[in-house]
C-alpha cells in the first residue's frame, strides 16, 4: 500500500509539460496556451551547471562527434521540420535565435562562430546569408545599374547599401527571380545532421566521470553556397553553348571531360558543410523552452536542453585533440568508413576505460 501511494505521489507531482491547457480548453485556439497559475508555477531554467574546479579535473578530453539524423533515434532533433502546435525543429529554435540578435539586444559574436575554437565570430550579416541569400544575374545587374540605382551605389565600395537596394526591389517585386536574380534560403528540412564538441572529465571529487557539451553546429548547404554554385553552373552551361554555336558542332571528347571538372568544382562547393558553431551554455534558457517529442508519454516531452546535455542521440566521432593539430580521423583512415569506425569506437573505448582501471585493483 505505501509502494503504490508513493508512486501516486510521484506521478502527481510531476509537471504536465505537454501541450498545456489541452484538456480543459473550451476551444481549439485555447489549446497550447498556459494558463496564469501555470505561467506562475512553470520552471523554465536550466539546471545550473555546477563549478568544477580545474584541479579536481584528474582527466580530460576533448572530443568532436557528428549527430546523423538520418538515424531513428535521433529523429527528435530534426521533426518536425516545419513547426507544429508547440514544437519546433532544432534548426528552427538555432535560426531564430541568432536572427534575433539586434532585436534582443543580443551580441552574436559573443556565442556565434565559424570554427569550432571560437577564434573568429560570425557577424550578422554573414549568418543572413547562411539562411537566405541571393545573386543578380547579369541581366539583373545592368537592370538595377541602369534603372533601379539613382544615387548610383557602388557594389564594391558600399556592398551592404547595394545588398539593401537589392533587397527592397526584390521584396516590391521590380525585380524577378530567374532573369534577374537567384535565390535560395534554407530551412529545417534541408539539415543533414549536427557536429558537437565535447569534454569527457573525470571528477576525482565525485569519482565519477562526467560529460560537458561545448557547443553545437548545423550541418547543411548554406544558402550563399547554394546560389553561388547555380549561379557558377549556369555560367559553365552558357560557356559551352556558346562553344557549341560558334564551332557548329557537338564539344569534343576533351572539351565535354573539361566541362565536367569545372561543374564538379562548384557541386563540391554546395556539399553539406558547418554553418556556424554556437557556444552551448550560451544558449540553453532557449533550449529549454522548446519541448521535442516523446513516443512513451506525450504528456511528457523532453526540452532540447535536457535531451543534449543527458546525450540522448546517438553520435560518432570523427575528431579527438591530440598532438598533431586536432586532425580528424578521416585523414589518418583515408577511403575506408570500416576504420574510421573503428578508431572512433576506440577513442570512445579510451575514455571509458581510464574509470574502468581505477576500479581495478
Amino acid at each position: 500500500m505505501l509502494r503504490y501511494s508513493l508512486i501516486l505521489v510521484l506521478l502527481t507531482s510531476l509537471k504536465c509539460i505537454g501541450q498545456p491547457n489541452l484538456l480543459n480548453a473550451k476551444k481549439p485556439i485555447e489549446i497550447g496556451i498556459k494558463t496564469i497559475n501555470q505561467i506562475k508555477y512553470d520552471n523554465t531554467k536550466p539546471l545550473d551547471y555546477g563549478y568544477i574546479d580545474d584541479r579536481d579535473v584528474m582527466f580530460g578530453k576533448r572530443i568532436w562527434e557528428f549527430i546523423d539524423i538520418d538515424q531513428r533515434i535521433n529523429f527528435p532533433l530534426y521533426y518536425p521540420t516545419k513547426p507544429l502546435m508547440d514544437r519546433k525543429p532544432l534548426f528552427d529554435v538555432l535560426r531564430e535565435y541568432v536572427q534575433s540578435g539586434d532585436k534582443n539586444k543580443i551580441n552574436i559574436k559573443d556565442f556565434c562562430f565559424q570554427d569550432d575554437y571560437f577564434s573568429i565570430p560570425l557577424d550578422v550579416a554573414e549568418a543572413e546569408s547562411k539562411f537566405n541569400d541571393f545573386r543578380l544575374t547579369k541581366q539583373g545587374d545592368e537592370n538595377v545599374t541602369k534603372n533601379f540605382n539613382p544615387t548610383k551605389i557602388d557594389p564594391a565600395v558600399d556592398p551592404v547599401g547595394y545588398r539593401q537596394l537589392c533587397l527592397k526591389l526584390i521584396k516590391d517585386k521590380n525585380l524577378k527571380e530567374g532573369p534577374d536574380y537567384k535565390t535560395a534560403e534554407l530551412n529545417a528540412v534541408d539539415v543533414k545532421g549536427y557536429k558537437i564538441q565535447g569534454y569527457w572529465y573525470f571528477d576525482k571529487r565525485l569519482a565519477e566521470l562526467k560529460y560537458r557539451l561545448i557547443a553545437i553546429a548545423p550541418v547543411a548547404s548554406s544558402a550563399k553556397s547554394i546560389v553561388d554554385a547555380t549561379m557558377g553552373q549556369q555560367e559553365i552551361e552558357d560557356e559551352y553553348s556558346e562553344i557549341i554555336a560558334n564551332q557548329g558542332s557537338l564539344l569534343t571528347p576533351q572539351q565535354e571531360e573539361d566541362k565536367k571538372a569545372k561543374l564538379k568544382i562548384y557541386e563540391e562547393m554546395s556539399a553539406p558543410d558547418v554553418l556556424f558553431w554556437v557556444y552551448y551554455p550560451a544558449i540553453r534558457n532557449i533550449l529549454k523552452l522548446h519541448p521535442t517529442f516523446n513516443d512513451r508519454n506525450s504528456s511528457k516531452p523532453i526540452n532540447f536542453d535536457d535531451l543534449l546535455i543527458s546525450r540522448h542521440f546517438n553520435a560518432v566521432v570523427y575528431k579527438e585533440e591530440n598532438v598533431l593539430g586536432d586532425r580528424m580521423i578521416e585523414n589518418y583512415k583515408p577511403n575506408n568508413a570500416m576504420d574510421q569506425l573503428l578508431e572512433a569506437e576506440r577513442v570512445k573505448d579510451k575514455i571509458r576505460d581510464f574509470e574502468h582501471d581505477l576500479w581495478n585493483y
